[in-house]
């Protein structure tokens, strides 16, 4: 970097703002709160020395990063628009600011809200204040505090800097350094149209990009190299892992080393812009490299628009397909297991499509489900040892991820899953999970042919759980002797095995025939319960079910 490129210098608050500055188009909307603003108010307040002539004791207000354009003419802000932004506005409400001062900055519902909330809380503050007080907070801000201002002519430059400084602080999530990264690998670009698209999509979605990258794919790109996920999620030593393959310019492909080429011809022979919304056919793979610039954008939409799907699972084929998840899914201690079960969905889909979709949900179900009914306490560092398969878990249990990533077919992951030899769970507390968890491993057994009629359930049904301790932990007894058809029944219906027509209707019928979300019109399916119970006392007089 030359000395020409990059200018460093303080300056006062008057000085910064009385520049021609500007909020560019790719920069995130304003959403400081209330309180943000406040505090600032107060901090300001405090700093002032005793005695007010004095030309001691600066408050310093962070660091702006700005990009002077090369027109000259306007400065753009690469970082700390927020500040800037809330500077102008106290002002303002201080009618304080005069012609020379000009903050141009691109219009969204977001930042009208957030401006006009805390224009609302500042003007309630300074209503309280008396004349002498507020005269004297104008001299403190605009000749008492002051700024690090950095200045550069080269637009990288000013995002490098601004990666540095936000990597060894905590004001930013990881995923807005990933923002500032890939948006500075567009620069040889000519597309600022582009660029808007990009970052308005980004910001309207930011809640849930989040934790796409945070806690899914980034536990993916973890696990499915073997190598254990940090407690926090994804932070600023590890975003490197979606960064990739810098693009030569299409028709310039050769320049790429020879294992980036593929990737590099596919993305330029695949993508198509439109006016609106452009978008592009390229395939991602989770587990693919990056390519940087618009294709991390395009990568990080198609998987949020994916994990969506999955989180509010109110379509088809997910409605059902999620039917043992949804009963756990609003609670804290639940928490790593529903992460765990849509994280190894993710991953499966992207590798093998949506073909088997309730299979692979029983299958992730299972797995998870299994981690939380065998820890009493699970804390993260044991999630990590159950996917990684340390030494308690070894015996029982599969690397998931790993198996995903090594199969050439989802039918050989649903066959591996199904073959892990998984140790009864007697001991846990967690009825309404362990009943859930039994079920679906029930339904294992009858999906391989085992029975198809209602008394052949029946008999699979009970075999299993009396193997299982359902009948024992229900209280019921141990022995086949001390078991009746009634007592079997009301822990079958307990469980869910056994449901209910509905109100006032003295029918019930097996839960494995209405697995479609159907009630099924055959009237044989369904039984009144003195039926059910004499059905069930056959099984157990006939020696079977033991």
């Amino acid at each position: 970097m030359g000395d020409d490129a990059i200018n460093v210098e303080v300056c006062s608050i008057r000085e910064l703002l009385h520049c021609t500055l500007q909020v560019p188009s790719y920069q995130r909307p304003y959403v400081w709160q209330a309180s943000n603003v406040l505090q600032l108010i107060e901090d300001i307040a405090d700093s002032a020395p005793v005695d007010p002539t004095s030309n001691a004791s600066k408050y310093r207000i962070g660091t702006v990063i700005i990009y002077r354009n090369e027109d000259g003419n306007s400065l753009d802000i690469v970082d700390g628009q927020q500040r800037v932004i809330t500077l102008h506005l106290i002002l303002t409400a201080l009618e304080a600011c005069d012609g020379d001062m000009r903050l141009d900055m691109h219009d969204d519902e977001q930042t009208r809200r957030h401006l006009y909330e805390n224009y609302r809380a500042i003007r309630q503050l300074l209503d309280s204040w008396e004349g002498e007080r507020r005269s004297q907070f104008v001299d403190r801000l605009f000749d008492g505090c002051e700024v690090l201002k950095v200045t550069s002519d080269h637009l990288s430059e000013a995002f490098q800097m601004f990666d540095s400084q936000n990597a060894r602080g905590k004001e930013l999530d990881p995923t807005d350094l990933l923002k500032a990264f890939h948006l500075r690998c567009m620069d040889a670009v000519d597309n600022p149209t582009r660029k808007q698209q990009l970052v308005r999509r980004w910001e309207l979605h930011q809640d849930e990009i989040q934790p796409l990258f945070g806690t899914y794919l980034y536990r993916i790109a973890c696990w499915s190299r073997r190598e254990k996920a940090k407690p926090g999620g994804l932070d600023s030593d590890s975003i490197g892992m979606f960064k990739g393959i810098d693009l030569p310019g299409c028709g310039n492909e050769r320049r790429c080393v020879q294992w980036q080429r593929n990737f590099v011809t596919a993305w330029y022979a695949n993508t198509v812009h439109t006016d609106d919304e452009p978008e592009t056919s390229y395939t991602f793979q989770i587990d693919q490299p990056v390519i940087n610039g618009e294709a991390f954008f395009c990568y990080a939409e198609h998987y949020r628009r994916w994990l969506q799907q999955q989180i509010m699972h109110d379509e088809d084929p997910w409605r059902d397909a999620y039917a043992d998840i949804a009963p756990f899914a609003n609670t804290w201690r639940y928490r790593y297991m529903i992460e765990l079960f849509h994280t190894i969905l993710l991953y499966y889909r992207d590798r093998f499509g949506d073909d088997d979709a309730a299979d692979v949900a029983r299958m992730a179900f299972l797995y998870a489900a299994y981690m939380r009914l065998g820890t009493k306490s699970l804390s993260f560092a044991a999630v990590n040892n159950y996917v990684l398969t340390d030494a308690r878990w070894e015996w029982r249990n599969a690397r998931i991820f790993e198996v995903i990533r090594n199969s050439d077919r989802g039918s050989d992951v649903l066959s591996q899953m199904a073959r892990i030899p998984r140790k009864p769970i007697e001991d846990s507390d967690d009825l309404g999970l362990w009943y859930r968890y039994m079920l679906r491993s029930s339904r294992t057994r009858l999906d391989d042919g085992k029975a198809s009629s209602s008394e052949g359930i029946l008999h699979v049904l009970i075999d299993n759980l009396q193997q299982t301790g359902l009948f024992a932990k229900a209280d019921v007894g141990r022995q086949q002797s001390s078991l009746s058809g009634w007592d079997v029944f009301d822990v079958l219906y307990k469980a869910g095995f056994i449901v209910h027509r509905g109100k006032g209707s003295p029918y019930y019928c097996l839960q494995e025939k209405m697995w479609s979300g159907r009630i099924p019109e055959d009237w044989k399916d369904w039984k009144r319960r003195k039926e059910w119970a004499a059905d069930i006392d056959g099984i157990l007089n006939a020696g079977k079910g033991r």
